[in-house]
């Protein structure tokens, strides 16, 4: 078994957006309906084997996840018997995030009564709040508070919410907190505060509208309890992913002394290779100087999403261009049924085992799972095809990760370079280069966070802005008003297309491609 844990080291840790369809999927295929499920012959260890949160009886081994309350069974009475991959985990061998649902909020996949969520006694936003709060505690580690993302209040979402003003966005999620707060159970789970934003404008005003209830000595003022402060952070909107915005918020943490004791800061939907280089230098000095035990956590579902649409992951490449993962059609072939042929993309202990025959398994007049005869155009795969390429995805995206840190590492060591060498050049960013596998931006990044973070530097803010041409390079996020929702939901370029309207319902989604 090949542990991921053991080669983690202190680099930023991604986090899987594992999907409720794989965790019910593996109960489905080991426990409810193990008899009629097939099986490869090359699984030694059956279908359990793709649990990779175990650490014992399964292919790899990875203990750490995000889970979204957005898509879980909220019914705690059977969220045991829905999701035993999450629920009935080793939780002194594993961390799962808890992600509140806010973006399902804010998409309409979680209902929430528009025209009376700023009421403080609104029913349905405290029966919501109390739905949520109960299932983060019996489910996560760390969790995150409920937020009304700022993307509720712009295209498109807006025509969903009604919403029109930024300012609702933060009005609501302060009555969330204020929620949370007075109703959790300490010690259940942990709990980060969100910090959103659209530009730096919005951002400044969602930072001073929430972090008070990160401050202990604010919450006890307030609250009667400085133990009941909030933990953590979570970077959301834009602040996530313009990493001028990022670093003047963590700047600002720190001035205003929230930083310490701080154990965890999580960046939603950023799944990209280059980012997670940038995070594990920042965690680093966050832990030199701020909070010995912090952790910088990001995620992306693009593993799960990807093969819900037919793509994998067929390879990774590291180049002084880019970092990334080399996504095409996965192979669906009626014509594979019975094939002895081994898969290839065998780097990983999942296609290792199988055959093409273990992933295309039907053919023209086989029968689905609904009993409906397959066509001869129709996908050769079922609903096992889907598990097996979507754990062939996880794997790859977690090497992925890794392998960029430890090439980011040895260039890091190795070059004599600084961010004072960088060149701006529109035309070409050749011009940079230095290294035949690293982008020069992650070793330049480093040598500036290590200035920036180190208190000794005089003006920070100062810094920060000067070289902020530098920093836009590295972003994703756009400072439009009108933001991508795909960046929101996969957490990095994807080669599927889909529509607004399609993020709204991803069981949805699921049970369209998933009807072999």
């Amino acid at each position: 078994m090949k542990d991921l844990g053991k080669t983690q080291r202190d680099y930023a840790v991604y986090l899987p957006a594992i999907s409720s369809f794989y965790v019910k999927q593996l109960d489905k295929i080991t426990t409810r309906d193990k008899e009629n499920s097939r099986c490869p012959v090359g699984f030694e260890l059956g279908n359990e084997g793709l649990d990779f949160l175990k650490d014992e009886n399964s292919y790899y081994h990875y203990p750490w996840g995000l889970y979204s309350a957005g898509h879980a069974q909220l019914k705690l009475d059977r969220a045991d018997a829905d999701e035993p991959m999450i629920q009935n985990r080793d939780r002194n061998k594993t961390v799962i995030l808890g992600d509140s649902g806010g973006f399902q909020v804010a998409t309409g996949v979680i209902k929430m009564d528009w025209d009376n969520c700023t009421d403080p006694n609104d029913p349905a936003r405290l029966e919501l709040c109390e739905k949520i709060l109960r299932y983060l505690e019996k489910t996560a580690d760390w969790s995150m508070i409920l937020d009304v993302p700022s993307v509720a209040a712009i295209p498109p979402l807006n025509k969903r919410t009604g919403l029109t003003d930024f300012q609702t966005c933060i009005d609501v999620t302060q009555l969330n907190i204020d929620y949370f707060l007075r109703n959790r159970v300490k010690g259940a789970t942990k709990f980060m505060n969100i910090l959103s934003g659209n530009d730096e404008a919005t951002s400044d005003r969602w930072y001073e509208g929430v972090k008070q209830y990160s401050d202990p000595d604010w919450v006890e003022q307030n609250y009667g309890d400085r133990d009941l402060a909030l933990e953590g952070f979570a970077m959301a909107g834009n602040v996530k992913s313009n990493m001028y915005l990022a670093l003047k918020r963590i700047l600002g943490l720190r001035e205003d002394g929230l930083l310490k004791d701080k154990g965890w800061m999580h960046f939603l939907g950023t799944g990209k290779l280059n980012w997670a280089c940038y995070l594990t230098s920042i965690q680093r000095m966050l832990r030199k100087h701020d909070s010995e035990n912090i952790t910088l956590s990001f995620d992306a579902a693009s593993p799960f999403v990807n093969t819900a649409y037919g793509s994998t992951y067929s390879y990774n490449f590291f180049s002084p261009k880019r970092f990334g993962y080399f996504m095409d059609n996965a192979i669906d072939s009626q014509e594979l049924k019975g094939s002895d042929m081994p898969m290839p993309f065998a780097h990983s202990p999942i296609m290792e085992r199988l055959t093409a025959g273990d992933i295309c398994c039907m053919a023209e007049g086989d029968l689905d799972r609904n009993g409906k005869a397959k066509a001869k155009e129709s996908t050769s795969w079922d609903t096992n095809s889907y598990m097996y390429y979507m754990a062939h995805s996880v794997y790859n995206h977690l090497t992925a990760v890794q392998e960029a840190n430890r090439l980011a590492d040895v260039e890091k060591f190795r070059a004599n370079v600084h961010y004072t060498d960088w060149i701006r050049d529109k035309k070409s960013k050749n011009t940079n280069e230095f290294s035949p596998y690293v982008p020069y931006s992650v070793v330049y990044f480093d040598t500036f966070v290590q200035d920036l973070l180190d208190p000794a530097c005089e003006d920070p803010y100062g810094l920060l802005k000067k070289w902020k041409p530098f920093l836009d390079e590295l972003s994703f996020g756009n400072l439009e008003q009108e933001q991508d929702l795909s960046s929101e939901f996969f957490g990095e370029e994807t080669e599927v297309e889909v529509t607004p309207e399609e993020y709204t319902n991803f069981e949805e989604i699921m049970g369209e491609n998933f009807s072999a």
